[in-house]
């Protein structure tokens, strides 16, 4: 059975748990809080990065390399596009978001949600919602991992007092991504009451 070392309220594991409950994989959730890493984990990651998947015999980290290797491994869903270049310009995306809106976010959590931060992270939103007015999900009209890399930090908007109403393509967007049943499957208790 695979095991996930996930944190319960990061953005990077939460994206890893999108993906195994896209792919309704069977799997033992390892809550690690902050700072409480437990000794299986450093036994297999010295490191202790999380998410770390131990599937096998393998062992893997970085969220963006754990969700490619599930999505290899494990093909049904597809989270990838079928063609050459789509696939080429989902990573990029994935590379880009990864460059740029989770730094924001992390600066946006350190600011309270306030200052500076907050308009370089409305800025950003408000050219994703631009530019999702010309498209369904964020590399043409399939659900990718570029969308997975998105939807927790999107999730999060709402606790950091980021009101999204002003961008109508991003609520859509966001509703889709949302209402995806794999997306509730993936939210931990932490996650959930982000919202309630």
């Amino acid at each position: 059975m695979i095991k996930l070392y996930s944190d319960p309220v990061s953005p990077d594991s939460h994206r890893t748990r999108i993906v195994l409950a896209e792919k309704e994989l069977p799997c033992e959730i390892v809550d690690v809080e902050d700072g409480e890493i437990p000794q299986a984990l450093l036994d297999i990651n010295p490191a202790g990065r999380l998410p770390t998947l131990e599937d096998r015999n393998t062992i893997l980290f970085e969220a963006s390399v754990v969700n490619e290797y599930l999505d290899e491994r494990y093909p049904h869903p597809p989270l990838k596009p079928g063609s050459p270049a789509e696939r080429a310009q989902m990573r990029l995306a994935v590379i880009r978001i990864e460059q740029e809106l989770f730094p924001l976010y992390n600066e946006l959590e350190k600011a309270g949600g306030k200052g500076e931060a907050k308009k370089k992270i409305s800025d950003y939103l408000d050219s994703l919602d631009t530019y999702l007015a010309r498209q369904e999900y964020f590399v043409g009209d399939s659900y990718t991992l570029a969308d997975v890399s998105l939807a927790p930090i999107l999730w999060r908007m709402s606790s950091m007092k980021i009101d999204t109403a002003k961008w109508s393509h991003l609520e859509a967007y966001m509703d889709r991504l949302f209402e995806r049943s794999a997306f509730e499957n993936s939210l931990s208790e932490n996650e959930q009451m982000m919202h309630d």
